[in-house]
């Protein structure tokens, strides 16, 4: 049985690019969607090269094929994991360059060029 899921959460560590044994790259992440460990793998290319802009802390929302994973915990307990694969990715916004900070300005003189006064803050008297 094939079970679809939406969620959102938080990336909590950098997605990663990897190569199946077949030569096939994909791209995993682990998101943290409220007390839940999502393992994600995106092999769609277009939605694995956005999932690999994100970073560590990046908010997004996917959906895809719902599957549950067997594993040994560090203390050899055996758990389920649940894993998506990602048929789509939606994110507020990608990473971008940090951008140098803008110059303050004075905000009490008028703009270069206006002439007249500064600006007066005082209020009409009616």
């Amino acid at each position: 049985m094939t079970m679809s899921l939406f969620c959102s959460g938080e990336l909590i560590r950098d997605p990663e690019r990897k190569t199946s044994a077949k030569g096939t790259g994909y791209v995993t992440a682990l998101l943290k969607a409220g007390e839940e460990l999502l393992n994600l793998s995106a092999f769609d290319s277009g939605i694995a090269d956005r999932l690999a802009l994100l970073r560590k802390g990046s908010a997004l929302a996917v959906s895809g094929r719902l599957q549950a994973r067997p594993y040994t915990d560090r203390d050899g307990t055996l758990r389920a994991g649940l894993s998506i694969v990602v048929s789509e990715l939606m994110t507020g916004s990608l990473p971008t360059t940090k951008a140098a900070p803008k110059p303050h300005r004075d905000r009490s003189q008028r703009p270069a060029g206006a002439g007249g006064a500064p600006f007066d803050d005082a209020l009409p008297e009616f």
